[in-house]
């Protein structure tokens, strides 16, 4: 197979792109982080593009040839909804939504001849919002909901669309996410950013730190393998207890019910202690 895989400069893209190489398909890795891409074995053909521009995919997919797009490009940033700025909303969207449709709309028309595939790693908070990620999870919400509609449109074209849904995995995101609190937040608030007292202060404090983990990367990169290389692949691929769990915890309990639950699981509550004691 020819794999376009997005994101390979990260923990998943990576993963998965050295996977598939090593199984003797011809990979292409994408990232604007150069440096990332270098450490990939050399069987991974890579190019640096800043998937936000569109004009620059268009570019390099120019009548390629592409069995399957895998999109692993992501990444959040912690902040309440009243400390977002429009600039660091729109970001969120442009990094976690955008460059995906930038990425698959480029694709499709190599994809729909060929019978291909479209793989995209969406996250948990697609459909669990949580607190303090508010734009992440705007922009996985809308990222669930772009897939679903793709999935209804080139399914009978005979293009197959899998999402990968993953709880919190160790994959650097969310320690560069809890580094930059307080320097994005300062920003925006002034004096009253997370080292001083405005009203998220204690929140963003107890994200010092934070390190989450659902799942192992390996196991996700083999999920997103599996949906990239099965001759009939699922439609969607939750991954760990907690993203399997808390979804379907949604539709059963109560609004203020679910919503303490989530709260609950964020650093210093209940739940979280229970789950990283």
């Amino acid at each position: 197979m020819d794999v376009l895989v997005t994101g390979g400069a990260g923990g998943i893209g990576g993963g998965v792109a050295r996977s598939l190489a090593a199984a003797g398909h011809d990979v292409l890795g994408v990232d604007r982080d150069a440096e990332g891409l270098a450490a990939l074995p050399d069987a991974v053909e890579t190019a640096a593009v800043d998937l936000r521009d569109e004009a620059a995919v268009r570019d390099l997919l120019a009548d390629r040839p592409l069995d399957a797009v895998v999109s692993c490009v992501g990444g959040y940033e912690i902040a309440a909804i009243e400390d977002t700025s429009a600039e660091a909303f729109r970001r969120q969207v442009e990094t976690n939504l955008t460059a995906v449709h930038a990425t698959v709309s480029a694709a499709l028309p190599t994809l729909r001849e060929r019978g291909g595939r479209v793989v995209v790693v969406g996250s948990m908070v697609g459909s669990v919002a949580l607190p303090y990620h508010g734009a992440y999870s705007a922009a996985k919400a809308g990222l669930d909901a772009y897939v679903d509609a793709l999935r209804r449109e080139v399914g009978p074209r005979g293009v197959a669309v899998a999402l990968v849904e993953p709880g919190p995995v160790p994959t650097g995101f969310n320690e560069r996410a809890a580094t930059a609190v307080e320097a994005e937040n300062g920003e925006a608030t002034g004096d009253e950013g997370p080292s001083g007292e405005g009203p998220y202060a204690d929140a963003y404090r107890a994200f010092e730190g934070y390190s989450p983990a659902a799942t192992d990367v390996e196991t996700v990169v083999e999920r997103v393998v599996t949906a990239t290389t099965a001759d009939r692949p699922g439609t969607r691929y939750r991954v760990s207890r907690r993203a399997r769990w808390l979804p379907r915890l949604a539709r059963v309990l109560p609004d203020r019910v679910y919503d303490r639950l989530v709260r609950a699981g964020l650093p210093g509550g209940l739940l979280w202690r229970l789950l990283h004691r």
